[in-house]
């Protein structure tokens, strides 16, 4: 996944809350109540699943806007609370290696210099090999999170088996692809016997409108198939190169 990026290391930031002591994290069960408990009591547990301890709530300046995104692959649909969020949701979303992924779902709370702090990580995603991620979308301009931040971070994921990536937000020309593609990603209709002919016609690799046309569909019904199966990685593309109408493609 390009966007994707390990753990760097520490940056400046607010005092050590102490090692992380006194974590308390809180989550929320699908249509019930909020859960309370300490690092390792977040083990096993199907956060990925979950929504959010409570819905995002927008406020002025905020950059984005609230997105309820449908998941394409699952009876899920992820709520997120900023456009950089919902950039990497459409990312997790087409890469296969992600299983289920959700949005803010555990909110963390420590005491570090006499104050009550208060953080939700962007996601809690799940590898389709079964391993728990928490990812987290760098400060803009940054390298890192501020490291008090991302001490707690990794001692939380220690506790509750996860592993830690920080991420860059998804942009350029794969961005764009993939949120024009998102828009194709639940099908519709009986594409059986259409969506063979298209993969004929795509055995070499050719461009869109061309193989469209050896398929024998029509142009619109054609290409707007073509973009589903894009999406449903049936059909694969440079996603680096802008996704035109001639953009050359190929059957997987």
């Amino acid at each position: 996944m390009s966007a994707m990026e390990t753990t760097g290391g520490l940056s400046e930031g607010e005092a050590m809350p102490g090692a992380g002591q006194g974590v308390v994290a809180l989550y929320r069960e699908p249509y019930g109540r909020v859960y309370s408990c300490t690092a390792d009591g977040l083990r096993g547990v199907v956060l990925e699943e979950f929504g959010p301890v409570s819905e995002p709530v927008p406020y002025r300046g905020r950059r984005g806007i609230i997105t309820y995104w449908p998941v394409a692959t699952r009876e899920q649909t992820v709520v997120c609370g900023s456009l950089r969020q919902w950039r990497l949701a459409v990312e997790l979303d087409f890469d296969p290696a992600w299983a289920a992924f959700s949005a803010g779902p555990v909110e963390m709370r420590w005491r570090a210099g006499g104050r009550l702090r208060r953080w939700r990580p962007d996601f809690l995603a799940r590898t389709a090999e079964g391993v728990r991620e928490v990812l987290v979308l760098k400060p803009s301009g940054q390298e890192s999170l501020p490291a008090a931040r991302l001490q707690v971070l990794e001692e939380v994921a220690r506790a509750a088996g996860w592993r830690v990536r920080q991420v860059r937000e998804p942009s350029g020309v794969r961005a764009r692809n993939l949120g024009w593609l998102a828009g194709y990603r639940f099908p519709v209709g009986d594409e059986g016997c259409q969506g063979q002919a298209l993969l004929e016609a795509f055995r070499a690799p050719a461009g869109l409108r061309a193989g469209v046309a050896a398929s024998g569909l029509d142009e619109l019904t054609g290409l707007d198939l073509a973009y589903r199966m894009l999406w449903q990685r049936r059909l694969l593309f440079d996603v680096a190169q802008p996704l035109l109408p001639d953009a050359v493609a190929w059957a997987a």
